[in-house]
């Protein structure tokens, strides 16, 4: 074991050594009881997914559960949902912003959504028109990451239409 002297103070190296390996030692263990101790992260709903719908239990708003992969512009997106037809209901409506947002989960990341939708990597319309812009804009949702985002009603994204609902969303 070799000595030092150090400001008057004595130690050695070995001891220095084996401080090293118990701080890491510690910080390895505290990783680990943070990951196996903090709970993961909830879905935004509790679903009930039919063979054509998604029921969001929470707002009681029924969901298209798969789009027809068509991406459309704005004015056709709103035709399309009120023209469709899905389980004997023909009440289809473009969501809005914050309806649509209900389904985006942020904490799942590719898609982010439930597993209960099927869904598209890419942006879905809502029927929200951008206020504070030229009403030539509206909003969407990009269900790989969750963000709403707007764009000009030109551009052509994917279509989720939506029916009923109990909530005030």
């Amino acid at each position: 074991m070799e000595m030092k002297q150090k400001r008057s103070v004595t130690w050695c190296s070995w001891c220095a050594t084996q401080r090293r390996v118990l701080r890491c030692t510690m910080g390895v263990v505290l990783v680990f009881l943070f990951f196996a101790f903090c709970p993961p992260a909830q879905a935004v709903g509790p679903y009930t997914a039919g063979s054509n719908t998604v029921v969001d239990q929470g707002t009681g708003l029924e969901w298209q559960k798969s789009d027809d992969a068509t991406p459309r512009n704005w004015q056709d997106s709103l035709a399309y949902c009120e023209s469709l037809s899905l389980d004997s209901k023909t009440d289809w409506r473009l969501p809005s912003i914050r309806e649509l947002k209900s389904i985006a989960d942020v904490s799942r990341y590719y898609p982010a959504t439930d597993p209960a939708f099927s869904c598209q990597l890419s942006s879905y319309w809502s029927a929200t028109t951008v206020t504070d812009y030229p009403t030539t804009s509206a909003w969407h949702v990009h269900f790989g990451n969750g963000d709403d985002i707007w764009d000009v009603k030109a551009k052509k994204y994917n279509v989720r239409c939506v029916r009923a609902g109990l909530s005030g969303l």
